[in-house]
């Protein structure tokens, strides 16, 4: 999975002017984060109380990748 990112955000990044790509996995999720941060995205900081999932109230944490950081 952390190719995958890395390979669709070099695409972005190549193909458009986007400069910024961020993502906001469920805090709870170490999985995803880990993957952002394997395929080289920063943490940003956690977004608290920022979603309900199943009328609960969650966390998210904000990651994100510049183009200049690629």
């Amino acid at each position: 999975m952390t190719e995958a990112v890395k390979q669709v955000c070099e695409y972005v990044f190549e193909k458009s002017d986007i400069l910024r790509i961020y993502a906001e996995p469920f805090a709870f999720n170490t999985a995803s984060c880990r993957v952002l941060e394997k395929a080289g995205f920063q943490y940003e900081g956690m977004l608290r109380n920022s979603a309900v999932k199943n009328g609960k109230v969650i966390d998210m944490k904000m990651y994100s990748l510049l183009k200049e950081e690629i």
